[in-house]
């Protein structure tokens, strides 16, 4: 029994024993693996996902070599991923372009590590946006392109779009002409290229050295584009349109620490520039962070800064700092305020009256003209009556003729032309007594179709008479092809007797020592859109000046009213014509209305 309760023990105590062999075996396993620190990085992929891999990939090797216990991430953003992962901090550190740099280091907690040194130029200021045309295009400046369709990445894309749009406003081009026609079609900046040379686009903006790389690789052939404004440094191996601004920068969010910071910047400034990592990333290494000063001031003068506050939050600040002067503006705002509505009642009322004077007037120039209407017929008795005389003695006569006929026991049917002609010649009688009462009676405004032919005709039988009696023949030449009128028939047609009254009394008024026949031209000449109707005579001619024939109440008549051209004048303009006095030659007076055609 007692060896049995040895054993027991002894049997319990080694395999307490090897428990804790093994407990502390695992432990010293444990110690013993290293800790691994995860970082992850992203890049700008302008190029697209795999060219940002072979360009970047090895950096990050070279980081985890430089820095025990790390695995560096490679991730591959467009401009919006970018900013979306440093918003969310889902990246530790960043590695973009000046243009994104100075935005994201603007509105988020960015801390710049290094600058990348190029084995361009001066090594530091490299970024630009170079503006190309296929080589066999009529393009030789960048003014020829305004307006044309340009192809860009992106309107926030900084080494490509901003850069040219500054270059383009610095030239005294408005950019939002120039780029009227512009599309964006994001990343990568091949395709653009690819797409410019099928003929899809007049020129497009793509970063520095992008041709010059894409040319290197043998994707395009080297005579294919040309590069317009080339105003790239001496020691600069690219063409470029633009300024040149600073190289790209690696940056730490506030994911990481600032120990593992320093060892990333100690690491990148030690890469050696033959290094694998420095040559597939186009440089000679990495530097010391330089000033982004030039790109502040890019979008400043963009007006598109991202610590620029909006003009109202601008003016507020002021208002805040500057009360004592704010409430000077506000007061002499307020009075200019209150001077503009006493200002807007005053010409309120009196465009009131200066309506009411306007209507008074209106209403005086239409009892004016009516009583013009009253002169002429009255001027024109002697005419009337012979007119009317005419028609009567014919009636007379063949009322006389039918009389001897039927004492002659002659049928009906040798009476009947008698008795038709008697109609006629009343009815004659009755259109001159009907024109006499349109000339009496108030004129209406109501304006129908008409043939300006037929009321010169009209106009000439009431004045033959008196035409007669003063020997003066009449001539009428019409040119084109009649056609009608919209107008007011009676105001027409007292326009037209009180011109050739003028005109029949000018030539009475000439000197008789000049041996010519006295004679009135009346020529209508049609076009597509208006009548020229000319009245010249051979009279005494204009014996006043052009401004006296404009006012109303002026005349050279012993008796005359000097309404008659004033008359003459509102009417013309009433049907949207226009009247003119001219002198005719050699000698005598031009009437010129010009009246539009329906």
């Amino acid at each position: 029994m007692a060896n049995v309760l040895i054993k027991a023990v002894i049997g319990a105590l080694l395999l307490v024993m090897t428990q804790v062999h093994a407990s502390n075996v695992t432990d010293a396993k444990t110690a013993t693996k290293p800790i691994i620190t995860t970082v992850d990085v992203g890049v700008l992929a302008t190029r697209g996902v795999l060219e940002a891999k072979q360009r970047w990939q090895p950096t990050l090797l070279w980081l985890q070599s430089q820095i025990p216990n790390s695995e560096f991430r490679l991730h591959p953003f467009t401009l919006a991923e970018m900013e979306t992962a440093v918003k969310q901090q889902s990246v530790d550190v960043v590695v973009t372009n000046p243009g994104q740099a100075v935005r994201l280091g603007r509105q988020y907690p960015l801390s710049w590590l290094a600058t990348l040194n190029s084995k361009l130029g001066d090594g530091t200021h490299v970024i630009g946006s170079a503006l190309i045309v296929r080589a066999d295009s009529h393009y030789q400046h960048l003014v020829d392109v305004s307006g044309d369709k340009i192809a860009a990445v992106a309107s926030n894309a900084f080494g490509g779009y901003l850069t040219m749009q500054l270059r383009v406003q610095n030239l005294g081009i408005n950019p939002t002409a120039f780029f009227s026609d512009v599309s964006f079609l994001g990343f990568p900046v091949d395709a653009i290229i690819y797409q410019l040379r099928d003929g899809y686009f007049d020129a497009a903006v793509v970063p520095v050295c992008q041709l010059e790389s894409m040319l290197e690789e043998g994707l395009i052939k080297s005579d294919a584009f040309r590069v317009l404004d080339d105003i790239s440094p001496d020691n600069f191996a690219c063409a470029l349109s633009t300024q040149l601004y600073p190289n790209w920068s690696i940056a730490k969010t506030s994911a990481i620490s600032t120990d593992l910071a320093k060892k990333i910047t100690r690491a990148l400034l030690a890469l050696p520039s033959d290094h694998a990592a420095s040559i597939a990333a186009y440089s000679t290494g990495w530097t010391p962070p330089i000033s982004q000063l030039s790109v502040d001031q890019l979008y400043r003068d963009l007006d598109m800064h991202p610590l620029q506050r909006p003009w109202w939050q601008e003016a507020a600040v002021w208002i805040k700092k500057n009360q004592q002067w704010a409430w000077v503006v506000f007061l002499f705002v307020l009075l200019l305020s209150v001077y503009h509505l006493i200002l807007e009642y005053r010409f309120s009322r009196s465009e009131r009256k200066l309506k009411a004077t306007l209507n008074r007037l209106k209403e005086k120039n239409t009892m004016l003209e009516h009583a013009q209407r009253v002169a002429i017929v009255g001027e024109l008795g002697s005419s009337l009556a012979h007119e009317i005389n005419q028609p009567l003695a014919a009636i007379l006569n063949y009322s006389q003729g039918g009389l001897l006929r039927i004492n002659k026991g002659a049928d009906a049917s040798t009476i009947k032309p008698a008795l038709e002609k008697i109609q006629q010649q009343v009815k004659r009688a009755d259109d001159i007594v009907q024109r006499l009462r349109t000339l009496i009676n108030k004129r209406s405004v109501a304006k129908s179709s008409c043939d300006m032919q037929v009321l010169l005709t009209d106009t000439l039988e009431l004045l033959e008479y008196d035409l007669q009696q003063k020997h003066i023949t009449v001539k009428r030449t019409c040119v084109g092809n009649a056609a009608p009128l919209y107008a007011d028939m009676v105001g027409l047609q007292q326009v037209l007797l009180n011109v050739l009254n003028n005109a029949a009394d000018a030539c009475l008024m000439r000197a008789k020592t000049v041996l010519i026949n006295d004679e009135i031209n009346i020529t209508s000449d049609y076009s597509d859109d208006r009548l020229i109707l000319t009245i010249s005579d051979n009279g005494i001619g204009l014996t006043a000046t052009n401004a006296e024939l404009q006012n109303a109440f002026f005349t050279t008549k012993k008796d005359g009213l000097g309404l008659g051209l004033a008359i003459c004048r509102d009417v013309v303009e009433a049907h949207h014509g226009k009247f003119s006095l001219a002198p005719a030659e050699p000698m005598g007076c031009c009437v010129s209305i010009i009246l539009p055609l329906p």
